[in-house]
């Protein structure tokens, strides 16, 4: 067992004690904020508390280690932002007039964290245990080797292909499912709670009461724009259900595909308009363009309802109760409308007079064709098989591919705005931050990727050169080509040697090598810690290409030998 005394507090690694951590950096003279709790707390008697992570409107997230099974785990504490306040002694009470909200939330807490032990879904991160202390109530988390959807996406050119999409999110759409089926909407589903663990699969985080996903709720909202649906903004008339995580799994989809975060929700009810790159439109699916727009529809009753008719749109292309229109093709748009039966279920009687008219209006989505955006990832073809179209419905049959509504048409005698912008200097950002739809600077243009290439002075990711000089006036809408970093052509290699096999991996990858050239071979020492990395290859501090096979060292020895007293031989 590991001493907690030698434990960072930052990273929760055994580091020797040493004040600033060797291997993650933190300064274990670091505090937490006020409001939550300090580190070294304890927490039933079994989890130390470290270095606060995050929070919001439902709690605050810290890293921890489980004294039971010496673990590394999150810790979430139920402490709902302007609802409850920390006593000196560290348990939480209830700001007064806050009681309802406060207990009301405590309690959905509760049973949606005792839910999701009992699913037991790999692909959505649940509690290992829950339990009341402190005035409050607590979820212990194992901790995932991962990197957010949105990080992940940044890193890797910004989009995926449909072909490598595919197998990624159907056993998503499967566990959103479950959770339906047990009475649990997420209603956030977004590039932000959607991890991507070193296995090279999706995992669901984010799991949170409702009330923090939705405004005029009690609690201080959380919603993410763009991914989030217009039903929780407190829109008289709208209500959420299943069809909200369908909003936002489409619009995650759409982000991953498309590689834009689509226009937020309540500025859709206004004016609608959607747009895709030509490349895009041209490599993925017309049913899988088709199940986007019926899952991306502003009005609920207009939305796909359930996770099983998006699958089954998505995948087999059985989009129920359409007809089909051809519509003539230019070469620069495509727009075809698909007309719906009328549904069963309509809109009930006595709904507010704007509500009555944004349905009228907001009954399809428009896709047209803007820019084109390269798109590129590092997945290896054993992760992402080639596409499966024995399984799949072809592209070009009519018959089971609906094409994309429109609504709304093209006024050809508008005035053409002739004003000048300035080009930003694009050098050293992400190209995720020019297609933040709140920035005023950027969505003005068009940007574009052209290319990539090694550089010692631009991180990975980021933007090397553009082909409009920053400073350069230009008309609205002008396509802006960039360059992206590949990062340095040589690298110095991280020392992994005493971590754990997880950690060193993590450790790499953070540094731009591939997982499938970390080779791990076994090698028994009996005067180390087990499980943890002996040697490396190349070594710590070589100057080296991030595309080279690593090998480390894991010792093979257990421990259980010494306390044996039998000795084994390597």
């Amino acid at each position: 067992m590991i001493s907690t005394e030698r434990l960072c507090l930052g990273c929760m690694n055994d580091n020797g004690g040493e004040k600033i951590c060797p291997i993650c950096g933190y300064d274990s003279t670091t505090k937490n904020p006020d409001d939550s709790l300090p580190t070294s707390f304890w927490i039933n008697d079994r989890y130390l508390v470290g270095k606060y992570i995050s929070s919001n409107g439902e709690g605050i997230t810290y890293i921890g280690w489980d004294n039971g099974d010496n673990s590394i785990v999150n810790i979430r504490e139920y402490f709902p932002k302007g609802n409850a306040k920390r006593n000196p002694d560290k348990t939480v009470s209830i700001v007064k007039g806050c009681e309802y909200p406060f207990n009301e939330g405590l309690m959905d807490f509760l049973e949606i964290n005792k839910t999701l032990i009992s699913l037991q879904n790999p692909c959505i991160v649940s509690a290992t245990a829950v339990f009341e202390e402190n005035g409050t109530v607590y979820a212990i988390f194992k901790s995932i080797p991962s990197i957010t959807l949105r990080e992940f996406l940044t890193r890797n050119g910004g989009t995926l292909k449909w072909e490598q999409v595919k197998p990624l999110f159907v056993p998503l759409i499967d566990a959103v499912k479950q959770l339906h089926d047990n009475g649990i909407i997420h209603r956030g589903i977004s590039p932000e709670t959607i991890l991507v663990g070193r296995d090279g699969k999706l995992h669901l985080t984010g799991v949170s009461v409702k009330g923090i996903r939705r405004n005029n709720s009690g609690l201080t909202a959380q919603l993410f724009p763009g991914y989030a649906a217009a039903e929780q903004y407190g829109i008289e008339g709208l209500h959420d259900d299943k069809y909200t995580d369908v909003y936002s799994l489409c619009a995650t989809l759409f982000r991953t595909l498309i590689g834009t975060v689509p226009p937020e929700a309540v500025a859709r009810l206004e004016k609608d308009a959607m747009t895709i790159p030509a490349k895009a439109a041209e490599e993925i699916p017309h049913n899988v363009l088709s199940a986007l727009a019926n899952g991306l529809q502003v009005i609920p009753l207009e939305r796909t309802a359930n996770m099983e008719l998006l699958k089954n749109e998505l995948i087999n292309g059985e989009i129920a109760s359409v007809q089909v229109e051809k519509k003539a093709v230019s070469s620069t748009a495509k727009k075809v409308t698909v007309k719906k039966e009328e549904k069963a279920e309509q809109p009930k009687k006595g709904k507010s007079a704007k509500y009555a008219a944004i349905s009228a209006v907001c009954t399809a989505v428009v896709f047209i064709v803007v820019a084109a955006v390269l798109a590129t990832t590092v997945f290896k073809d054993e992760l992402f098989p080639e596409k499966d179209t024995s399984s799949a419905v072809s592209s070009e049959s009519s018959e089971y591919t609906p094409s994309v509504a429109a609504i709304g048409t093209v006024d050809s005698g508008a005035a053409v705005d002739v004003k000048l912008y300035s080009v930003p200097d694009l050098s050293g950002k992400y190209f995720s931050d020019l297609l933040d739809t709140e920035n005023e600077e950027y969505e003005k243009f068009q940007f574009v990727i052209k290319g990539k290439e090694y550089s010692d002075k631009f991180a990975k990711g980021t933007i090397v050169s553009q082909n409009v000089v920053a400073g350069t006036n230009v008309e609205k809408g002008t396509t802006v080509e960039v360059v992206i970093s590949l990062g340095a052509k040589e690298i110095k290699i991280a020392n992994v040697v005493g971590l754990d096999e997880t950690n060193a991996k993590m450790e790499l990858l953070k540094q731009g090598f591939l997982y499938d050239n970390i080779e791990v071979v076994q090698k028994y020492n009996p005067d180390k810690e087990p499980d943890v990395v002996l040697e490396q290859e190349p070594a710590y501090g070589s100057a080296v290409n991030t595309e080279v096979a690593v090998k480390i060292y894991i010792n093979s020895f257990t421990g259980e030998e010494a306390s044996s007293g039998v000795t084994s031989a390597e």
